[in-house]
């Protein structure tokens, strides 16, 4: 028994809708930075070190670019009116882009971050527990980064 075309295009497009529909808002990707010549939106400084360089993606599609994950954080901070829809690190041992809320941050004065902030992400834990030990740092989860970080920046 044949199947009329018009329920077979009715069943697409519904399906095309719910698919549509259960997507996330936009694209969801790092931007590109063009290391020695992007500047930091945080400091102006040029963004040169990939190991240390993270990226917002706003609600509004706009993103922002850091040379330093402590940049990041503090410029969240202080820019609430600007809603966060994604955050983005480079893991510091691969230097590969990773989601900054699923990502794991050493904190380290022996860390020499182009801001001095001193944090180094990852997208592994145990390699973030491995390189803390190494640096007589402390691992944090996302939210407790970014706690630390403004903190760290209040009492400066």
């Amino acid at each position: 028994m044949a199947v009329p075309v018009a329920r077979v295009t009715l069943c697409a497009l519904l399906a095309t809708l719910i698919l549509a529909a259960c997507a996330p808002d936009g694209d969801e990707s790092p931007p590109e930075i063009v290391y020695g010549q992007n500047t930091c939106d945080a400091c102006g400084m040029i963004i040169d070190e990939p190991r240390f360089a993270s990226a917002l993606l706003l609600e509004n599609g706009e993103t922002r670019k850091f040379d330093d994950v402590g940049d990041m954080f503090v410029y969240a901070a202080a820019h609430a009116d600007q809603p966060v829809r994604a955050w983005f690190v480079h893991d510091r041992d691969s230097e590969k882009w990773v989601r900054g809320e699923k990502a794991f941050y050493v904190f380290s004065a022996s860390i020499a971050s182009p801001m001095g902030h001193g944090i180094a992400a990852f997208g592994e834990r145990a390699a973030a527990e491995a390189f803390a030990a190494d640096v007589d740092g402390q691992v944090f989860d996302f939210e407790a980064a970014r706690a630390e970080a403004q903190m760290k920046a209040q009492q400066e």
